[in-house]
């Protein structure tokens, strides 16, 4: 509706005037009238209005006064004058400052009407006009974004900085930002729409910077740049918005940089973010930074950093010892591990040597494609080992081709890593319940793992709680060797590689974990049939 405002010091003609014909039916709302000419400044201001219609003779500020301060604040303001005399003089006044119509007293209804309809007709070209304007700026400010973004630019020989200042670019330090949708196929139009709007109302609206589109990504381009609680509180409200979409998207920003014909260097940045959001994405806006930080906050050394069960009501968590981390490992072994850690039901290991995975993965080069396919190959095999102890698991494989869907359809690796840990911790779970003495399974990987350390029965039924009488028993029965034999042999295995590796007989002793050395001489006699130094030799010698 077009908003009016009716300006008289009669109150009977004011608010006759008001109810004198149907304003509505033309298009029309009068939202206030004012008794004078200050009273219709204040009321400009609180309405700002299309059509002031204005009697010519007022006390204080008559119309001619009043329409001259209306200009200096609206020169497009619509005036309709109103006068009880026919005087020329006032009427040619009132032509020179662009009043749309005359009007008599009394105002004849039919007279009135012309010059609405009239107005309503200016008005409403003037908004097409306007419109058409802005849309035009629109996109040919959209248009330049592109080009300098594609390197189109080049061929043009104005300058640049004209040519931004000409769409309403302008600015110090600018930065694009990117929000790629993540979804096979291309977005449809709807969608498309939608963000669009999104990204609209969160930074044109606000000033922040200009929207356009570029390469099935949407872009901003930021007339400065943003903090980092700007940028939280912003992905937060784009995820608001876009929630019901049911699509997957990231978001990124590139480097800053000092004018518009750097800005494609910050689109470069943005775009390497972008194609990186596998294994950089965290639920928030990629920045620069991200390249140098880490996907996962779970760091560890493998299954060494935590022997016992995992984490939560397990009757051994937090109290194994800690290991050695040892090398980095190939993908592959860091494979094998995995399934001795959900063996041994290891969940800290578990989710350690899942992070370490994905970060071998990521050095070697692999795509997001073949990364999926791998841990699922890997969790087939994992899954298929577990079969062999566990036949139950079966009644569970409609589950884990399900958990294989999930780990196909996974947005980053932190998520991947999230539906690859359940899927373990189902099998972990129901090994627990068939599984028989797997306090024996870890006191076996303790041993191997610690063998140069003093190990003792009694240390280890602390640790699960248990009566180290029967606990000794327990692993007598499961592996057909008391403790200690089972230690010394281990010991005296890895001995032997040493020895064959050059190593004089105290250096190994040490190693192995025999502080003694004449111990370690008698030890090895009985379970080699031969001293040290003689199997040193006879290895030197072979």
């Amino acid at each position: 509706m077009i908003k009016v405002l009716i300006v008289d010091d009669e109150p009977k003609l004011r608010e006759g005037l008001r109810t004198f014909i149907d304003w509505g039916a033309y298009g029309y709302e009068v939202v206030d009238t004012a008794a004078n000419g200050n009273e219709a400044l204040e009321k400009y201001q609180q309405y700002h209005p299309d059509l002031v219609v204005a009697d010519i003779r007022m006390p204080g500020m008559d119309g001619l006064q009043l329409i001259e301060k209306l200009r200096t604040q609206d020169p497009n303001l619509h005036i309709l004058i109103l006068s009880g005399y026919a005087d020329f003089s006032y009427a040619k006044k009132a032509m020179t400052h662009r009043a749309d119509g005359y009007l008599l007293k009394p105002v004849d209804e039919d007279e009135l009407k012309d010059y609405l309809w009239k107005i309503k007709l200016t008005i409403d070209e003037e908004k097409a006009s306007e419109q058409w304007k802005h849309v035009t700026t629109e996109w040919n400010r959209e248009a330049l974004i592109q080009s300098v973004l594609t390197g189109e630019d080049e061929e043009d020989p104005t300058p640049l900085c004209e040519r931004a200042h000409e769409v309403g670019i302008s600015g110090k330090v600018f930065q694009i930002l990117l929000l790629a949708p993540q979804m096979e196929g291309d977005t449809d139009a709807q969608i498309n729409a939608l963000i669009r709007k999104a990204l609209v109302r969160q930074f044109e609206e606000t000033g922040r910077g200009w929207v356009f589109a570029i390469h099935s990504k949407f872009g901003v381009l930021l007339k400065e740049p943003l903090l980092s609680v700007e940028l939280t509180g912003i992905y937060r409200e784009l995820a608001a918005e876009l929630a019901d979409l049911g699509i997957r998207y990231s978001v990124a920003i590139g480097e800053k940089v000092g004018c518009m014909t750097e800005i494609r260097e910050s689109y470069r940045t943005a775009c390497d973010l972008v194609r990186r959001h596998f294994f950089l994405d965290q639920g928030t806006i990629l920045t620069p930074d991200s390249l140098s930080a880490g996907t996962d906050p779970v760091a560890g050394s493998g299954i060494g950093a935590v022997s016992g069960r995992g984490t939560g009501s397990d009757a051994n968590s937090g109290a194994s010892p800690s290991m050695s981390a040892g090398p980095e490992l190939s993908t592959d072994e860091l494979g094998e591990q995995l399934f001795y850690a959900v063996d041994i039901g290891n969940r800290d290991a578990v989710k350690s040597l899942l992070h370490q995975l994905g970060e071998a993965y990521k050095a070697e080069g692999a795509m997001e494609n073949e990364i999926k396919n791998r841990y699922v190959e890997l969790l087939t095999t994992i899954f298929s080992k577990a079969l062999k102890q566990s036949p139950e698991l079966q009644n569970r494989s409609k589950e884990f081709s399900d958990g294989y869907s999930k780990i196909q359809k996974a947005y980053s690796i932190l998520e991947l890593n999230g539906q690859a840990e359940q899927l373990l911790q189902q099998i972990m779970n129901q090994l627990g319940e068939d599984g028989k003495h797997r306090e024996v399974k870890i006191m076996l990987d303790l041993i191997h793992r610690n063998y140069s350390e003093n190990l003792k029965l009694e240390t280890l039924s602390g640790i699960f709680n248990y009566n180290s009488a029967y606990l000794g028993k327990l692993f007598k029965n499961t592996t057909g060797e008391y403790f200690n034999t089972y230690l010394d042999k281990v010991r005296i295995e890895k001995a032997k590689h040493y020895l064959e590796e050059g190593l004089k007989v105290y250096q190994v002793a040490e190693k192995v974990g025999y502080t003694n050395v004449d111990y370690f001489h008698s030890k090895f006699r009985k379970y080699v049939g031969t001293s040290p130094s003689a199997y040193r030799k006879q290895m030197n010698h072979a």
